[in-house]
């Protein structure tokens, strides 16, 4: 079945209305992966005219944004790693 974007906003608004939580966004991230997997509205709202970040939606009662991200090309990092605790054992240091 496909997907739009007013019911992708408006079942990831229920879901986070009924369960702000961890288990609300556990439930947002298996829908955003359902709608994801639907290639006509990923084509509609992912498609190559879309800048690199668009603001698809914005809930104005709870305040959560979807957007896009869509990237061309490699892309270089430019954060490095801080040191913590993870970094002081891959350093064979503990903590």
């Amino acid at each position: 079945m496909g997907h739009t974007l007013e019911q992708f906003a408006a079942k990831t608004h229920d879901i986070l209305a009924a369960d702000p939580g961890p288990g609300g966004r556990q439930k947002v991230r298996a829908l955003v992966e359902e709608v994801l997997s639907d290639e006509a509205f990923v084509a509609r709202h992912l498609g190559d005219d879309v800048p690199e970040r668009k603001i698809l939606f914005e809930d104005p009662q709870l305040g959560f944004c979807i957007l896009a991200h869509v990237y061309q090309g490699a892309r270089e990092s430019t954060i490095t790693a801080r040191p913590g605790p993870s970094t002081a054992r891959r350093a064979g240091r503990r903590s």
